[in-house]
């Protein structure tokens, strides 16, 4: 029998290892939230400007960061989105599995005086661990000071001004969440994460998702042995596992081609027959099984 007291600090140690995300490498995404009707619309040139600001400063600190084009269902693009479905939608991911979603919203301000028109800027939102909803960080960053915009600046030069103004505020705030995501991905003061997360950057690992159908327990964990070792591979994570069906989060730095042969040379040596499927990303490696033969009259039953 195990002891409450030991029981109790085996939770708090799983407790604690879910708090660290995805082990010195996170999956993020970067999301625009627009529901406040002052916020600017995602569908905005200025919402662009500071989105492409804000995920190339987590891309070039070395942080793999995703596309959010394919998370929100087609109707999130002509409505305006919320925080809830933008975390449900992350928790749904699989392929890639995601692990930080930063949620952020732009807002402008334009105000005219005799000397001119001033336009200001202000970025705000928050960092959530998917799996867990932890609050990582909170952002918010303003304008120090309008900015003046040109002699008779219509709605676009208007637009053009404040999109500039979002992008220095969202590149500023980038710089500050890459220092907190160090520190996530890596919480022990002694390791030096950046000069790690550049050199995993440098290697340029694909991410891949492999689906293992009709497959046993036994058959994957074998499997496995195969994955780790195939040349240029870099990390994998298991995404859903049952009795017959596994999927994985597969990271390498080889082309599909290669992966495609190694796999097929995988079921060879492991005296397995399968059928080795690859669309976009997508590896799928449907067992081949003959019929088990079985006399009943002989009590194999």
């Amino acid at each position: 029998m195990i002891s409450k007291r030991i029981l109790l600090a085996i939770v708090c140690y799983l407790g604690l290892a879910g708090a660290a995300v995805a082990a010195g490498k996170p999956n993020i995404v970067v999301v625009g939230a627009d529901s406040d009707p002052a916020s600017v619309r995602h569908d905005s040139r200025i919402f662009t400007r500071a989105y492409t600001a804000l995920s190339d400063q987590l891309h070039e600190a070395g942080f793999d960061v995703f596309d959010a084009v394919d998370l929100l269902p087609p109707a999130a693009d002509r409505a305006r989105r919320s925080d809830r479905d933008i975390i449900k939608a992350a928790r749904t991911a699989k392929r890639p599995p995601l692990d930080i979603v930063v949620i952020f919203s732009a807002y402008t301000k334009a105000r005219e005086n005799d000397y001119g028109t001033w336009v200001g800027a202000r970025v705000a939102g928050r960092m959530l661990n998917v799996r867990t909803n932890q609050l990582l960080a909170t952002f918010e960053l303003g304008s120090p000071k309008l900015r003046r915009a040109p002699s008779a600046c219509a709605r676009p030069c208007l637009i053009e001004v404040a999109g500039r103004e979002a992008q220095i505020l969202a590149r500023d705030m980038g710089a500050a969440l890459v220092e907190k995501l160090i520190w996530v991905s890596n919480p022990l003061p002694s390791r030096k994460a950046a000069p790690k997360a550049k050199s995993i950057l440098a290697a340029a690992p694909r991410g891949y998702a492999l689906v293992l159908d009709g497959f046993t327990p036994r058959d994957v964990m074998g499997m496995e042995e195969y994955l780790v070792v195939f040349r240029d591979y870099a990390r994998h994570r298991p995404v859903r596992a049952s009795a017959r069906h596994h999927e994985f989060w597969y990271e390498s730095g080889a082309p599909s081609g290669r992966l495609y042969r190694n796999l097929q040379k995988m079921l060879d040596h492991m005296g397995l027959r399968g059928r080795v499927d690859f669309v976009g990303n997508v590896f799928t490696i449907a067992k081949i099984s003959p019929r088990v033969a079985r006399n009943f009259d002989k009590g194999d039953w």
